[in-house]
């Protein structure tokens, strides 16, 4: 295009340069994706002597995007960088050094083309969604339009962990800027430590087994002994170095660990080559004594171990859960602090979880029953009261054990719910009797120390007797000593009302435990249950005999009667008559039995 221009000032500025750039600008091709530069520039015609414009049009779309983009490229070392345009569908790749994906840059792709090739050939299979959701271009518009920056991360086919950002690189024309970056370093490693998390584990742990080197390797799971103390007595600064001393310990020891992971808190995991595994060396290694200035601190750590098998389709996650399980069987940790993993210890653990998880549907589908043992008078032997035992008996299944669940449901804290059943039932039961003018006996209830640390559940029995309005002197409640060693102030209170009430108060077991003489000492009771296995050593050896005549004795002498668990012949029940037991319980009188069978025999 020519024009002849008037203005004497063009005239006078093209007598100076004898050439001028008037005016410049950028246009940007909608349908492609270019840009084009525009300049007009004035000149003399040699022909005609005049002063004449022209307009020339260039295409410098590459020129323009490596102008907008080398800032951003100077910033971090991307492994992506692509601008994305959302009317388009088009993606112009500026960068792309993501392996396994030869694409060539500066170039315009079809944008659903792109994302395709990588989710099929970059981005992990348990990924592969999120990614496409995530970069779903009707998604990307309105997440930008709201929040004008848009992060993802996911990871890639070797684990690695990327981060996707997109940014406005022209809001006016919808235009994106797209760039990903490997955050697997950052991502796992412990901040405290400086070495691998848990994700960080995994991946690096699962790369060594892979290599198959015909070597074996075992899994070691840590964790320091009651290190909440710690930080509470010391401050979280000497608990954050002592961290950074078992890290220390274990990488130096001779263990010689491919990896060392800090999975959280104050539990570490360390992969390790059989060969260097010497459990009598590892015994020490658990035993620390942390100095810090005047302060000492002994530092004692529990191991659970997973030797890998050869051939194993467990996941390194899996092989971490099998030696923290281990961890669990330790017995006695200053003897031998350390575990290792069999499937016993696996079957056992999912047959606790089956019985945690099942516990209320258990009991909301009557699984659960009561079961009472008779207990006899030694003089007259009449029953004079009962003891109140629970069975599971699932649907078309086999009877679960009490062996099987209680412990189970005693150390995970879920008895309370248990215990609630069998107290209601057992008062419902006496009621019933009772209204109907039948003859009565007191039942005995067990309670567990989680009873008796729950606030709800003692108020709960409170209200239960007085609807039921019965003589409180019908119910018994069972304790074991291990039931007293956490026992609260509330606990006290409360069993001490029971008895001041007129219900009476049993120590079951006694002689069982260490504090036996000690419980006694310190507590009320109305009724000893003396442990079955005193009684069924009876004529066993002097020793015992005398045992348990001087503990019948002893409580009689502490104004408390005596019942004797286990009795299962003639012999016991005759010995146990002649040297002052008060009464009996057990087989050779009769076994626990349904309500209805137990209301048969009193009714008799």
């Amino acid at each position: 295009m020519k024009q002849k221009l008037g203005s004497q000032s063009l005239l006078h500025a093209f007598e100076q340069g004898r050439q001028l750039l008037v005016y410049q600008c950028h246009l940007v091709k909608r349908d492609m994706m270019l840009v084009d530069k525009v300049s007009i520039y004035l000149f003399e015609n040699s022909q005609t002597g005049h002063v004449e414009a022209q307009m020339f049009l260039e295409d410098i779309a590459q020129e323009y995007l490596d102008s907008i983009t080398n800032d951003i490229l100077y910033q971090k070392d991307y492994m992506l960088l692509s601008v994305i345009s959302l009317d388009r569908k088009i993606a112009n790749l500026r960068c792309c050094r993501m392996k396994g994906l030869s694409l060539e840059e500066r170039k315009n792709y079809p944008y659903e083309e792109i994302t395709e090739l990588f989710v099929s050939r970059h981005i992990h299979p348990n990924d592969q969604e999120r990614f496409l959701s995530c970069t779903d271009l009707d998604f990307l518009r309105k997440t930008m339009e709201k929040q004008g920056q848009f992060s993802f991360t996911v990871r890639s086919i070797k684990n690695m962990t990327e981060r996707y950002t997109c940014y406005w690189l022209d809001r006016s024309e919808n235009m994106l800027l797209l760039v990903a970056d490997d955050m697997t370093q950052e991502l796992e490693t412990d901040v405290l430590t400086g070495i691998p998390n848990r994700a960080g584990f995994f991946r690096h742990a699962e790369k060594i087994l892979h290599q198959k080197t015909g070597d074996s390797y075992a899994i070691l799971f840590f964790n320091i002994q009651r290190f909440k103390a710690i930080n509470d007595l010391f401050g979280y600064d000497t608990g954050d170095r002592i961290l950074k001393k078992i890290v220390e310990l274990i990488q130096k020891s001779f263990l010689n660990p491919l990896i060392t992971a800090r999975m959280e808190a104050d539990r570490f995991a360390a992969l390790v080559n059989v060969k260097y595994l010497n459990l009598e060396q590892l015994t020490e290694l658990l035993h620390y004594s942390y100095r810090d200035g005047n302060t000492q601190i002994e530092l004692h750590e529990r191991c659970g171990i997973y030797y890998i098998p050869e051939q194993c389709d467990l996941s390194v996650s899996d092989m971490c859960d099998c030696a923290k399980l281990a961890k669990n069987y330790i017995s006695n940790q200053y003897v031998r602090p350390y575990a290792v993993y069999n499937e016993k210890m696996k079957l056992e653990y999912e047959g606790n979880s089956r019985v945690m998880i099942n516990l209320e549907q258990a009991i909301e589908k009557q699984e659960f029953c009561v079961y009472y043992q008779p207990v006899y008078d030694a003089k007259t032997e009449e029953i004079v009261a009962a003891e109140a035992l629970v069975r599971w008996i699932p649907d078309n299944q086999k009877p679960v054990l009490p062996g099987r669940f209680i412990p189970v449901l005693e150390d995970s804290g879920h008895i309370t719910k248990l215990d609630a059943f069998v107290n209601q039932t057992v008062q419902e039961a006496i009621a019933r009797r009772y209204r109907e003018g039948r003859k009565v006996v007191p039942v005995a209830v067990n309670l567990s120390r989680m009873d008796l640390m729950d606030d709800h559940f003692m108020k709960r029995i409170w209200d239960n007797l007085a609807e039921k309005k019965i003589p409180i002197n019908m119910f018994h409640y069972e304790l074991t000593e291990s039931a007293y060693a956490d026992i609260s102030d509330n606990g006290v209170r409360f069993l001490t009302n029971l008895q001041k009430e007129g219900a009476k108060i049993l120590i079951d077991d006694f002689g069982s435990g260490i504090s036996s003489f000690s419980t006694v000492r310190d507590y009320e009771f109305d009724i000893i249950k003396l442990d079955m296995g005193f009684v069924q050593r009876i004529g066993t050896s002097k020793k015992t005999d005398h045992i348990l005549m001087s503990l019948i004795e002893l409580a009689h002498r502490l104004d408390m009667k005596v019942i004797a668990e286990g009795v299962e012949t003639k012999e016991q029940a005759a010995f146990l008559k002649e040297h002052g037991c008060d009464f009996f319980q057990g087989f050779y009188y009769a076994k626990p039995m349904p309500l209805k069978e137990f209301e048969t025999l009193l009714d008799q």
